[in-house]
């Protein structure tokens, strides 16, 4: 996790370039995916697991929480969380935290908890489900956006340090292997050198297990599509989302006890 840690205070600033884009992926993709599942929140309390740099939690705040907590383990990533937070005159909390562990760093069960393409870097994905429910008051839901298993296994098997070729982004689903790889905010940013970044590769069936396992109930699962406009104005981008979706959104709930 240390590795990781240090991989995120690096990139921090080109994630939230990249992401923060127009046309990226988060914007036009996930979070319209996200807002369609999520319950409704005024007077919520609301947990936003490996928050990063709060895109997502600045989102959600929109939608008017009583409490708001961002939890990721990345100084830099949250440095710049809270410099915007301050230009938003923002209410959210932030704390520095590993994710894999969330009920260790919070006070009181949430209403809601959220996620956004953090799980990959979880390598105990049950452990990480029983503390999500931890964090979970009775009857609350939660709602996930991972990296889709397709994807996740379409990245290249660790080898050392060597960084891989074209030829090594090939499907390798039941392989539990650890990945290392580029990011596109560092491939495509001449600011940066090129790093690999490591993670995991869940199955969908480690997804439902580890859920099931730690008492969750699995309510909707999406995969969404990307913008009809891109048919037109970024064929390329829309085809290829298509042959390997990016993205799987879970939403789940703590059953009433």
């Amino acid at each position: 996790m240390n590795g990781i840690k240090d991989d995120w205070n690096s990139m921090a600033a080109a994630y939230e370039r990249f992401n923060t884009a127009e046309d990226s992926y988060s914007t036009n993709i996930e979070w319209p995916c996200i807002r369609r599942l999520l319950p409704p929140l005024a007077g919520k309390s609301v947990l936003d697991l490996g928050c990063g740099t709060g895109i997502f939690t600045f989102l959600l705040e929109q939608y008017a929480p009583q409490k708001l907590v961002g939890l990721d383990l990345s100084e830099e990533m949250l440095r710049i969380a809270a410099r915007k937070a301050e230009e938003k005159h923002s209410a959210a909390q932030f704390i520095l935290a590993d994710a894999e562990r969330c009920a260790e760093y919070v006070d009181a069960p949430f209403d809601f908890v959220f996620s956004s393409t953090t799980t990959h870097y979880i390598e105990d994905l049950p452990a990480f489900f029983r503390s999500v429910c931890k964090c979970l008051k009775s009857g609350g839901c939660g709602v996930f956006s991972v990296i889709h298993p397709v994807y996740s296994a379409l990245y290249p098997v660790e080898r050392g340090d060597a960084f891989p070729s074209d030829d090594d982004w090939t499907v390798r689903y039941l392989d539990q292997s650890r990945r290392a790889y580029i990011q596109p905010w560092i491939e495509y940013n001449d600011a940066y050198e090129n790093r690999l970044s490591r993670s995991f590769h869940h199955t969908f069936c480690d997804y439902m297990n580890a859920l099931l396992e730690a008492g969750l109930q699995p309510e909707r699962i999406e995969e969404p599509l990307p913008p009809d406009a891109w048919k037109e104005t970024a064929p390329y981008r829309y085809e290829s989302f298509l042959e390997t979706p990016v993205y799987m959104i879970l939403k789940f709930r703590r059953p009433v006890e």
